[in-house]
């Protein structure tokens, strides 16, 4: 078996599977292992960010992390999902963290930089202490991050060439959807700490 990139040469997947039932122990903790996953998979896929009852209502968010990453999802106000990289672009702090509701956009904690729920910047203090071309809206803007609902879950997925969530996740997602798994409710979360991958 051999991962395929348009920039990279094909290599040799390590602790291949033999089997499609069986996983080789070595994929869940072996570290070059998980830095393949890191460079190959983690940015290319789409992930389970949030399930949208933590975001219920317009202007609720709830951050999302993974690796070195920090997602920030949202409730717009007609109740649609958006996701944004939750750095400033300023300095790159974190712009959120948990979840919460904001109403009126929100404030960078490290040097007031605003932005509204759509991602534009709002606000840069001391704006005439900055070149021009340092403020261009591209520049200043959060960035999105692609970002889908399916199955009562918002998802998200670092790579714009990624195809569309439903195409990634069939035939699963027609056998999920007969079971309804969209009016489904978490009843607990439980999260522990491994030494794996």
């Amino acid at each position: 078996m051999a991962l395929v990139d348009q920039q990279r040469p094909v290599l040799p997947v390590p602790y291949a599977m033999d089997s499609p039932d069986r996983v080789r122990k070595e994929r869940y903790f072996d570290p070059d292992f998980f830095q393949m996953e890191v460079d190959l998979l983690w940015p290319r896929v789409w992930q389970m960010a949030c399930r949208l009852e933590e975001i219920p209502a317009a202007n609720d968010f709830v951050e999302y992390e993974f690796l070195d990453q920090s997602i920030m999802v949202l409730r717009t106000a007609d109740l649609g999902v958006r996701a944004f990289q939750n750095a400033c672009r300023h300095r790159g702090v974190r712009v959120v963290q948990g979840r919460g509701t904001c109403p009126g956009g929100f404030t960078c904690p490290f040097h007031g930089w605003c932005y509204g729920l759509d991602g534009r910047n709002t606000h840069v203090p001391a704006a005439k202490t900055f070149s021009e071309h340092n403020l261009q809206p591209d520049d200043i803007n959060l960035i999105p991050v692609r970002c889908e609902v399916w199955g009562g879950c918002a998802w998200i997925n670092l790579d714009d060439d990624a195809p569309p969530l439903r195409q990634c996740v069939e035939p699963a997602a027609s056998t999920l959807d007969a079971w309804k798994v969209e009016s489904l409710r978490t009843e607990r979360w439980f999260a522990c700490r491994l030494p794996v991958n």
